[in-house]
C-alpha cells in the first residue's frame, strides 16, 4: 500500500531523503480530531495516535535534549463534525481520520502555507482500505458472459494504524520520503525509515522511527530543536551520507 556517512551506509550509497521544503517555526500545536464514537474505536485510534507522536517527540529529544516539545489537543466528533480550519486557528498540525478510499493510499498528508496569518498541515488516515477482485460469469458463450468487478472493504488493524499515523505525521513535521537508489541489490537496500514511500498492511508489522528519520529532521530544524535561530535554509534533499557528515550548502544536502 503506497501514501509522497563516510563508509557507514555503503551498501545503500547513493539513498536521499526528501523534504516537503517548509516547516515549523514554533512549536507545532496537534489537533487530533476523532471520528464519529458510533461507528470507530476511539480508545484504540487515541492509544496509538499517541503512541507514534510520542516516538517520534522521545526519539528527537533523546537525540538532542533539544525544544522538541508538541502540544497536542483532542477534539470529539461532536465537536469538530460541522467546523473548518479556520475554527482552529492554534492548530500547526491536523490529524483526522476517514472511513477509507478507494485506491492503495492508506494515509495522506497536505499542508496551506499561503497565508502569512497562520499556516498546518493536514493528516489523513484511512480506517479501512478495499481489495478489488474480479468475478466472471460464464455463459453459454461470450455474448452471454459477464465480468464483474467486487470492491471488499477490510478494517485496518491497530498496529497497522500505528505505522500509518507515524508516517504521515513525519510528513506533517517537514518531511517527504526516503528513497532507495534503484542500483543496489535488494537485500541491500535499506527499507526500515518510516519515510519510506510504501508501506505493508494486515502483515503484523511494527514499524518505528529510525535514526536515518530523526537526522533528517535535525537537518531541517538544528539541533536545538523547533524555531529559531536555525534552520537558516531549509534542504530539499539530502544524501544520506550527509546526514553523518556536513556536507555543507551543497546539492547533497
Amino acid at each position: 500500500m503506497a501514501f509522497a556517512c563516510v563508509g557507514l551506509f555503503t551498501n545503500a550509497y547513493g539513498d536521499y531523503f526528501k523534504t516537503v521544503g517548509v516547516y515549523h517555526v514554533d512549536n507545532p500545536t496537534v489537533c487530533i480530531m476523532y471520528p464519529d464514537e458510533t461507528t470507530s474505536d476511539i480508545p484504540m485510534l487515541k492509544e496509538q495516535t499517541f503512541s507514534a507522536i510520542n516516538e517520534w517527540q522521545t526519539k528527537l529529544v533523546n537525540a538532542t535534549g533539544g525544544n522538541w516539545n508538541m502540544t497536542s489537543t483532542e477534539y470529539p466528533w461532536s465537536e469538530h463534525g460541522e467546523a473548518t480550519v479556520e475554527d482552529y486557528p492554534e492548530c500547526t498540525i491536523f490529524v483526522n481520520y476517514i472511513y477509507g478510499v478507494e485506491n492503495e493510499s492508506v494515509g495522506r498528508t497536505g499542508f496551506d502555507f499561503s497565508s502569512s496569518v497562520r499556516y498546518y498541515y493536514w493528516i489523513e488516515i484511512d480506517l479501512n482500505t478495499v481489495e478489488r477482485k474480479i468475478s466472471v460469469s460464464l455463459g453459454e458463450n461470450f455474448n452471454e458472459s459477464n465480468v464483474e468487478i467486487k470492491t471488499e472493504w477490510f478494517e485496518i488493524p491497530p498496529n497497522d494504524i500505528r505505522n500509518i499515523v507515524l508516517h504521515e505525521f513525519g510528513h506533517g513535521l517537514g518531511l517527504e520520503h526516503y528513497y532507495v537508489t534503484s542500483d543496489c541489490r535488494t537485500e541491500e537496500c535499506d527499507y526500515s525509515p518510516i519515510m519510506f514511500g510504501s508501506i505493508d498492511v494486515f502483515e503484523g508489522l511494527e514499524k518505528n522511527v529510525t535514526d536515518k528519520d530523526i537526522k533528517m529532521l535535525i537537518r531541517i530544524y538544528g539541533e536545538d530543536g523547533f524555531g529559531y535561530p536555525t534552520p537558516k535554509w531549509i534542504p530539499r534533499t539530502c544524501d544520506i551520507q550527509c546526514l553523518e557528515v556536513d556536507c555543507g550548502n551543497s546539492r547533497m544536502c
